[in-house]
């Protein structure tokens, strides 16, 4: 009888450990980053003069309905957007992970190479971060980083040059993790996305130019030719109920998770491009990066521990009866 009641021990043993990660360890999870750094935009043929030029740098936060916004136009760095148990300070863009209830976004304009286009000027770096978790049994969470310029810009012409070319030419490291508890409710999500384009518009406001990085040389342009092209920087990572209990990572430069301060300069994929021949007249630059996650945390179906909990006993009871005959 003795040695029946041990074989139950850990059938009771395991029920409680589920019960306690039921209500408390890792229950959502996103983490979204993106470094773009040696930026240089140049005039490939002819000459470009820059008019003016706008930066916007902003950090968003949710947690549960309570809402956070910092920065916005004229930013070159962002107040860190945060909520909740965060520990990771401004511009500290490594991974805080999983552990308690918090919402945090950042995003900093490290340099800029704007106004000027002459070649040699200083590059643009830009690094955004967006990361949540939600330990409790039931939750929502959203964060953003933005990092973005604008900038007016006209195209003059040198002697027999009757047309000017630009050209982009940057490295990023983008990366990505989600993640959703095996016990969280059937509507649960975790998704973390990626955005990253560059556009030219005319004085009429027409597009001209646009450039959605997707990893597909000659894919996601127009109005240019696209020459190199690393990774997908506009996509997103997602998991659901069906695929609970897996950690799923977006790492195409196989620069790992981001170390140090997270704005370091040497692993990145390669990105390059150049407009088409723009004629005589002003534009607009717009540069846009984004980072974001999203999760929705739905407390476990009624009955669905205490059906494991039955599944458990039922083998220890088994073990008993075994044990007897």
């Amino acid at each position: 009888m003795k040695l029946s009641k041990l074989k139950l021990l850990p059938a009771a043993a395991a029920l409680a450990m589920l019960c306690a990660a039921g209500s408390a360890q890792a229950g959502a999870y996103g983490y979204a980053y993106n470094n773009i750094f040696g930026l240089q935009i140049v005039a490939a043929t002819g000459s470009i003069t820059a008019l003016n030029s706008t930066t916007i740098s902003r950090a968003t936060a949710t947690l549960n309905g309570v809402s956070v916004i910092n920065g916005g136009p004229g930013l070159l760095d962002s107040p860190r957007a945060a909520i909740g148990a965060v520990t990771k300070g401004e511009n500290n863009f490594t991974q805080q992970g999983a552990s308690g209830n918090y919402s945090r976004g950042d995003a900093q304009i490290v340099s800029t190479q704007f106004p000027s286009f002459p070649p040699g000027s200083t590059s643009t770096q830009a690094v955004n971060v967006a990361e949540a978790h939600l330990a409790g049994p039931a939750g929502t969470a959203d964060a953003s980083g933005r990092n973005g310029s604008t900038t007016g810009f006209s195209v003059n012409f040198v002697v027999g040059s009757p047309t000017a070319t630009l050209s982009f030419d940057f490295f990023s490291s983008p990366f990505m993790q989600v993640f959703l508890q095996s016990t969280v409710g059937q509507l649960s999500t975790a998704t973390a996305n990626l955005v990253m384009t560059i556009t030219i518009t005319n004085s009429t406001g027409a597009t001209v130019f646009n450039w959605t990085p997707d990893g597909v040389v000659g894919s996601g342009i127009f109005g240019g030719t696209e020459n190199a092209d690393a990774a997908n920087l506009n996509t997103g990572l997602a998991t659901n109920f069906l695929t609970r209990g897996n950690l799923f990572t977006y790492n195409p430069t196989g620069c790992g998770t981001p170390g140090g301060t997270g704005v370091g300069t040497t692993c990145g994929g390669n990105f390059n491009a150049v407009s088409n021949a723009l004629a005589a007249g002003n534009y607009t630059l717009t540069l846009n990066a984004v980072e974001s996650v999203d999760l929705v945390k739905q407390a476990p179906e009624p009955g669905t521990l205490a059906l494991l909990g039955l599944g458990l006993a039922g083998l220890g009871y088994a073990s008993r009866r075994k044990v007897s005959a």
